[in-house]
């Protein structure tokens, strides 16, 4: 599971850590890190090994199978070292394509290769939902498929050992139909993030995971599946606050149900990480809702803050499970005894 995106006070840390240690004890065995590929090379060349160790440093990662997410493309944009961008797109003439750029990531995955094999990461990933920034036009399909075409070769060539994919919300294979293929046939697993909201961001139900299960399953053709973020909030209406999304603590917990049981009972899907431990802080969703409301968009940005704030399996106020906690454990030791681990 992820524990959230930003700094746990004491009594915070000590519910993660006891937290950990019951999804440990339940079967949970896949750890997670995540890095933007602009925060490990601060200049040309220069790379920062102390900012990847203090993430592998984290204690709830003991003894997990490890997966690594260094962001290139970002569902909030592009995620490349400052040298290669001007603000928020990439300096005048450059392209993805460009060869000062795929040189650049060729070294950079030279640099980061030693360093996750002495982790023992089993998978890595090098795009967090690329529909985004490419919708933007802050990248062209095109371009982005001769980039990660470029990298994935180079990986499985020379870092076999370690899975390599790229990580699509479940619109991307029909958004940007030729990135996903491209990355799919040289991915060892695909990779989606999933939630249950609709494009509009109301929370669904059972029919429409279920649907959206399939579509991922034929997406991925022979590949497995692993759901890089998995999650579903609750919404305010539980808080007794109105809801714009809404959801419900019962709906939550039968998500992560669901999910146990298509687990449990099918192959194909390899592996998830919860998203996540504790709600978004109610700032902190506030902050990543802000460009929508400055962008016009005051409904949309509503119901965005609503599912930042009420996603945990943990509120951020008190710490206090709520009953998908409890229903991700149950799963946890589901999964593992039909799996026989």
């Amino acid at each position: 599971m992820i524990t959230g995106f930003e700094a746990l006070n004491e009594t915070r840390a000590a519910i993660a850590a006891q937290s950990y240690a019951e999804a440990r004890s339940a079967g949970a065995s896949i750890g997670r890190v995540q890095i933007d590929w602009a925060d490990l090379e601060t200049a040309p060349g220069e790379y920062d090994a102390q900012a990847l160790a203090e993430l592998f440093d984290d204690p709830n990662l003991e003894g997990m199978n490890l997966v690594v997410l260094v962001s290139t493309l970002d569902s909030e944009g592009l995620t490349l070292p400052s040298y290669l961008q001007d603000g928020v797109d990439l300096r005048s003439g450059l392209t993805l394509a460009a060869p000062e750029v795929t040189d650049a990531f060729a070294a950079f995955l030279d640099w980061l290769a030693p360093q996750l094999e002495q982790r023992d990461v089993w998978l890595l990933s090098i795009a967090n939902e690329p529909l985004g920034p490419i919708e933007d036009e802050r990248a062209a399909e095109a371009d982005a498929v001769a980039f990660y075409s470029a990298a994935m070769d180079r990986w499985n060539a020379e870092v076999p050992e370690i899975g390599i994919t790229a990580t699509f919300t479940v619109g991307g294979p029909d958004g940007i139909p030729d990135l996903f293929e491209a990355t799919r046939s040289r991915a060892d697993i695909v990779s989606f993030n999933y939630y249950c909201l609709t494009g509009d961001l109301i929370v669904t139900g059972e029919a429409e995971w279920e649907a959206r299960l399939d579509g991922m399953k034929e997406d991925a053709g022979d590949r497995d599946i692993f759901l890089q973020e998995l999650g579903c909030p609750v919404g305010y209406g539980p808080s007794g606050e109105p809801s714009g999304i809404g959801g419900s603590l019962d709906n939550q917990a039968a998500f992560f149900e669901f999910f146990g049981e298509a687990f449990a009972t099918d192959p194909q899907l390899r592996a998830a990480t919860a998203f996540q431990l504790f709600d978004w802080s109610p700032e902190l969703a506030a902050m990543f809702a802000q460009p929508l409301r400055a962008a016009g968009l005051p409904a949309f940005a509503d119901r965005f803050e609503e599912w930042l704030a009420t996603v945990g399996l943990r509120r951020w106020s008190d710490g206090s499970a709520r009953p998908a906690w409890n229903a991700w454990l149950d799963q946890l030791e589901r999964v593992r005894e039909a799996r026989g681990g």
